[in-house]
C-alpha cells in the first residue's frame, strides 16, 4: 500500500491538490490558503482532471502516429462534455497516409429532465447531442451518434428531402442492415447476431454495439487492419460504463482496443471494473498524476488497502452527507468542486479521476512506448525517478 498511496505526492491521485504548509503565507503576507478548483471552461472535468487525461491520450497517439499501415478509429462513449476530449483528441492524430484516423463520438442523455435541472448541467459544462455536433461542425474525420446508436451530425439536409436524396447528400456512409451484420460477424470465432446493441441489465434500452461503428468490410482489400487505439468511457453511473463495455466485449477479446480510459463515476466498484477487465484478458491500471500503476494484480488483502485508504474511498454515509449540507465539513477535505450545484447534487473530485487499460499476455510495441512516454515526459515535479525532459533527469528524493 506505500507504493500506491502514502510513498507518493498527496497530488499523484488527486491532481487538483494544493500542498500548503503550515505558516505559510502570501506575497502581500496574508495567510495562504487553498481557492476553490474549478473546472476548465467548455467541460466539466478540473485542470489537473483535463491535464492527466490529455496527457494520456496524447501518449496513446505518439505510439501510433508513425503507424500509417493500419486503419486507426477511436471511440469516445457516453460522451457529456459537449465532445471536448474528443476535440482534443483529434489534434493528437493529424491526417497521415492514405488511411486517415476517424473519432466516434456517442452522446451521452443523462442531463436532468427539468428545465432548471438542465440548465444547471448545460452552465457546468454538461454538453448535449446539438453541442457535439456544433463543436466538430465541418470535420469530416469525427462521426457523431446520438445515444441510441443512430448518426447524427448530417448538416444541410431539409425535411422534404426523402431517404434516398438524404443518403445521396450525406457525406458519411450510413452502413444497411447487412453491412451490420457482416461486422459483428466479423473476426475471431465471431458468430452471427441479430441486432447491433447491447440490451441494458433490466432489458429496457440498448447500447450500440460499438463494433457496428467499425468498418470491417474495408479490410477485405488487405490493405490495413482496424485497430481502436483508444475507447474512452465517460459516464455517472458506473451501470452505464459497464454497458459500454459490454457493447465493447467483442473487440477486447479480439484485441482490437488497445488502450481505455474510464472516468471514476461516483458510484464505481473498482473490483466489478477489475474483474470485467480480467475476463477479457486486460490488465488494469490507476491513472495517477506521474505514472499509471497496475492494480489488477495485487493480492485481495493489499487492493482491500488501498481501496479503503482515506485518500481513495468516499464516505457516503447518510452522516456523513448531512455534515456536507450543513457546512460542518470542509468543502477541501471532501474535495468538492466549487460552490455549483452540479445536477447530481455536491460534486466530489473522485480519486484517481481515470483508470485506465490495456492488454495482457502479449508484447506490444505500442503498448509499452504508452507506459514510457505517460511515466517519463508527465510535466509535473521530476521526485521518484521521473524526468521533464530527456536532459533533465532527477533521481528520487533529489
Amino acid at each position: 500500500m506505500n507504493y500506491f498511496i502514502e510513498k507518493q505526492p498527496p497530488d499523484e491521485y488527486d491532481p487538483d491538490y494544493v500542498d500548503i504548509k503550515p505558516g505559510e503565507k502570501n506575497i502581500d503576507g496574508t495567510p495562504k490558503t487553498r481557492t476553490p478548483v474549478t473546472t476548465v471552461e467548455g467541460t466539466y472535468r478540473t485542470k489537473g482532471q483535463v491535464h492527466v487525461i490529455s496527457r494520456f491520450v496524447e501518449a496513446v497517439a505518439d505510439s501510433f502516429r508513425s503507424n500509417t499501415k493500419i486503419r486507426q478509429h477511436v471511440i469516445f462513449a457516453e460522451v457529456r462534455d459537449s465532445g471536448h476530449l474528443a476535440y482534443d483528441a483529434v489534434r493528437h492524430w493529424p491526417p497521415r497516409g492514405k488511411h486517415k484516423t476517424i473519432v466516434h463520438v456517442i452522446a451521452s442523455d443523462e442531463l436532468p429532465h427539468d428545465e432548471a435541472g438542465r440548465n444547471a448541467a448545460l452552465a457546468l459544462g454538461y454538453g448535449t447531442l446539438e453541442d457535439i455536433e456544433e463543436r466538430f461542425k465541418g470535420n469530416d474525420r469525427v462521426r457523431i451518434y446520438d445515444r441510441d446508436g443512430n448518426i447524427a451530425g448530417l448538416s444541410d439536409i431539409g425535411d422534404h428531402m426523402d431517404d434516398d436524396e438524404v443518403l445521396e447528400g450525406m457525406e458519411v456512409d450510413v452502413p444497411d442492415r447487412e453491412t451490420l451484420e457482416l461486422r459483428l460477424k466479423y473476426g475471431r470465432n465471431r458468430k452471427m447476431m441479430r441486432t447491433n446493441t447491447t440490451l441494458l441489465l433490466d432489458g429496457t434500452r440498448p447500447y450500440p454495439n460499438l463494433r457496428a461503428l467499425l468498418p470491417f468490410e474495408e479490410e477485405e482489400d488487405g490493405d490495413g487492419e482496424i485497430t481502436v487505439p483508444y475507447l474512452h468511457v465517460d459516464g455517472m453511473k458506473f451501470a452505464n460504463q459497464l454497458q459500454v463495455l459490454e457493447s465493447a466485449r467483442s473487440l477486447l477479446e479480439d484485441y482490437r482496443v488497445v488502450a481505455i480510459g474510464i472516468e471514476h463515476s461516483p458510484d464505481m466498484d473498482v473490483r466489478v471494473l477489475i474483474e470485467f477487465f480480467t475476463q477479457v484478458r486486460y490488465k488494469t491500471f490507476f491513472l495517477g498524476a506521474r505514472q499509471i500503476a497496475r492494480i489488477d494484480n495485487l493480492c485481495e488483502e493489499v487492493l482491500n488497502d488501498v481501496l479503503n485508504h482515506p485518500s481513495l474511498k468516499q464516505d457516503v454515509s447518510v452522516i456523513r452527507r448531512f455534515f456536507i449540507r450543513v457546512g460542518l465539513i470542509s468543502q477541501d477535505d471532501l474535495r468538492v468542486l466549487e460552490d455549483k450545484k452540479t445536477p447530481e447534487g455536491p460534486k466530489r473530485r473522485e480519486t484517481p479521476p481515470f483508470f485506465v487499460a490495456m492488454p495482457r499476455g502479449r508484447r506490444n510495441k505500442e503498448e509499452m512506448t504508452i507506459q514510457h512516454m505517460y511515466d517519463l515526459f508527465g510535466g509535473y515535479d521530476g521526485g521518484g525517478g521521473q524526468i521533464k525532459t530527456a536532459n533533465d533527469r532527477k533521481a528520487p528524493g533529489k
